[in-house]
């Protein structure tokens, strides 16, 4: 009787527990409802959106940052020219995306009818995100949002403050990732993949040399501000509006600067460019921004010490932009004994045997310099004025101009058949041109003297007045076209500061003839004549073969 008892007993208890333990599972399942634990329903993935080259045009438009280049006379040998571009370095989006800086991250929901739901903080290390505390979701549809500690959540609206530009640190660039129409089911395995989108531009100064890079430089950051520092924005990242902080650029000073590449002296004209870390700044700076250069060698002279201030234009957010100042030499390049190519000033060892008259840009490319000694000697020693180059001759200067055939003329066959740098008697010019040595052993690469074309006498004198022109309607017979009044003063001065006289008021004769147009005229050399620094003028146009006063300036391709 005892036993049933008992067995009635712990037949009631087992009963119990089961009916407790069903209230439970009902009240578990009300409390859940068809919420969604996030950290084990939704996986969050993150990249970082890479930035893209700026946009610029012209100044006119007015919609993007400034192209137009300001050109600048440093009065010291040294012109500068600024202007700001696209900056394509640091702008390539890996396949599997950027990863996204260290540091603290937010990750909020909005659902279909507008409302907030506040989610997770967490720590992002190594592209991975760590959140705090625990987050459950309604099943429905949601935009999800996620910021950085850069941005600040104010429940109904964001803001960021970006009124001085930066150097980039971890957290201290604003990003904001905006993933809309996410379904959130119960259960389902839902990935939201955030592409955190920077909130800024991004400039970078970069001072540029030719041929050989800046020594000792220094230089600070300063702007003017003006209305743009601060933005508003809705939930979703979209911008409100602007607050009453002001943009600036960055005030720094002794700011470092990165050379490309370490110094070798070359036969080409090449870019050093020394660059600034970016300046993460915001999309509204509109200011003035400056570039207070303090200290500077270059060409061997030192850097005129000044300040440099441009506009930017209009920037936009998420686009890289390089403001370059290129820093141009005004006296020529010479060409050394040892193929290369320089300024005077940083010459070193190396000994100049020209003046460069056409640049070498290029591995496959070639220079051409001029001699830095002018000889006595005439074209031909027959006063006979046949054609022999080419046929049709030249009959105007602009024609005579396009002729870059020197050495051609010089080491082929004319059209009697005759290599006229064989020629000691006959073609003094040619024969003495190929023969020509600048008294130092050379290079290799360095090629054979000749006797120039006109055209090749024309780029000589470009080198120092590029405005330099001829027309079709000007005489071929002698005459006097206006020229630069600082271009006999330049010349001079290129070859007297090698220890080499002076070539003007010399009449320097080329391979070229120029067509004289009948009347016993016939077929005559090309020359010109440098008047020298008290004179604006070249004289040029056709003399005689037997002329005793001309004069050749060997030239070579390099």
């Amino acid at each position: 009787m005892k036993m049933k008892r008992k067995n009635i007993l712990m037949m009631g208890c087992l009963a119990g527990l089961l009916l407790l333990s069903a209230c439970s599972s009902e009240e578990n399942m009300a409390d859940t409802g068809n919420k969604i634990d996030v950290a084990k329903g939704i996986r969050f993935q993150f990249t970082e959106e890479a930035f893209v080259p700026g946009e610029v045009a012209a100044a006119k438009q007015g919609t993007r940052a400034l192209a137009e280049p300001q050109e600048i006379d440093l009065g010291n040998g040294i012109i500068a020219e600024a202007t700001l571009e696209p900056d394509t370095a640091g702008c390539a989006q890996t396949r599997a995306g950027n990863p996204v800086p260290d540091g603290t991250y937010k990750i909020y929901a909005i659902d279909a009818g507008g409302t907030r739901h506040d989610g997770l903080t967490g720590t992002m290390t190594g592209g991975v995100f760590t959140p705090s505390g625990h987050w459950e979701l309604e099943a429905g549809t949601y935009t999800f949002v996620c910021i950085n500690s850069a941005v600040t959540d104010n429940g109904n609206e964001l803001y960021i403050n970006m009124g001085r530009g930066r150097f980039k640190e971890d957290n201290d660039n604003p990003l904001i990732g905006v993933v809309p129409s996410v379904v959130v089911t119960n259960p389902n395995d839902v990935i939201v993949l955030f592409v955190m989108r920077h909130q800024q531009a991004r400039v970078r100064y970069g001072f540029v040399s030719y041929t050989e890079p800046i020594e000792n430089f220094d230089f600070d950051f300063d702007s003017d501000g003006d209305i743009g520092g601060d933005i508003y924005y809705d939930l979703q990242g979209n911008k409100l509006r602007n607050g009453t902080e002001n943009a600036y650029l960055m005030r720094e000073y002794h700011i470092p600067v990165h050379q490309d590449r370490a110094y070798a002296p070359s036969s080409l004209v090449t870019e050093y460019l020394h660059t600034t870390d970016y300046v993460y700044v915001s999309p509204d700076l509109t200011a003035r921004v400056f570039a207070d250069v303090n200290a500077g060698s270059l060409y061997g002279r030192t850097i005129t010490l000044r300040q440099y201030y441009f506009p930017l234009g209009t920037l936009q957010k998420n686009h890289s932009y390089i403001w370059k100042l290129k820093l141009k030499n005004k006296d020529p390049w010479y060409l050394y004994n040892d193929g290369t190519i320089g300024s005077l000033g940083k010459r070193g060892s190396r000994t100049p045997i020209g003046i460069v008259v056409k640049e070498k840009t290029s591995a496959s490319d070639q220079g051409t310099a001029c001699a830095l000694d002018i000889r006595n000697y005439i074209w031909k020693n027959v006063q006979d004025h046949i054609e022999e180059n080419v046929h049709p001759s030249p009959t105007n200067m602009v024609e005579t101009a396009a002729d870059m055939n020197g050495e051609n003329w010089t080491y082929n066959a004319n059209l009697q058949g005759i290599v006229r740098s064989n020629q000691a008697t006959t073609y003094p010019a040619f024969y003495q041109a190929a023969r020509y040595t600048p008294g130092v052993a050379t290079a290799s690469s360095i090629g054979r003297w000749y006797l120039p074309s006109y055209g090749e006498l024309i780029q000589f004198v470009h080198v120092f007045d590029k405005s330099f022109t001829l027309t079709t309607t000007e005489t071929t017979s002698p005459h006097y076209p206006q020229i630069s009044t600082e271009f006999g003063g330049k010349v001079k001065s290129a070859f007297t500061q090698v220890g080499k006289p002076d070539p003007n008021h010399r009449f320097i004769i080329s391979s070229t003839q120029i067509d004289g147009g009948g009347g016993g005229i016939g077929f005559r050399p090309a020359y010109i004549n440098m008047m020298g620094e008290s004179d604006p003028r070249l004289y040029t146009g056709f003399c005689w073969n037997t002329m005793t006063n001309s004069y050749i300036m060997p030239f070579v391709h390099f």
